[in-house]
């Protein structure tokens, strides 16, 4: 699992909560992380670094099977994607070019492919 989170995102809030876009309210997104590291039987303390100014990498290691969960945190982001094309400020908030979320994501899957059982 592989996600990118802003901190100010106003759709899907960074510390839970009901939003318009959804009839469910949005768990925290530290907690939805470290459940899909739970899930994926990853070590319970994930490890942190800083991989731009704005942001934030989160990784949970030792995971069955080869599995992953990645997580990186955007500090003022909103609802956008880090590196991708411009959106309208005034709607889903600050955006980031520290990191380029497809790049990140790309890679990602190329190291996890999926198994052939």
């Amino acid at each position: 699992m592989i996600a990118f989170h802003g901190t100010d995102d106003r759709f899907a809030f960074y510390n839970g909560g009901q939003s318009w876009v959804a009839p469910r309210p949005f768990p925290p997104v530290p907690i939805w992380t470290a459940n899909w590291a739970r899930r994926n039987r990853c070590a319970p303390k994930p490890v942190e670094s800083v991989v731009a100014p704005d942001v934030t990498r989160r990784e949970y290691t030792q995971c069955a099977e080869n599995a992953a969960v990645v997580l990186y945190i955007v500090q003022g982001g909103g609802h956008t994607w880090p590196g991708g094309g411009p959106l309208p400020k005034w709607f889903v908030g600050s955006d980031s070019r520290s990191i380029d979320a497809t790049i990140e994501m790309w890679a990602f899957f190329r190291a996890h492919r999926l198994s052939k059982k």
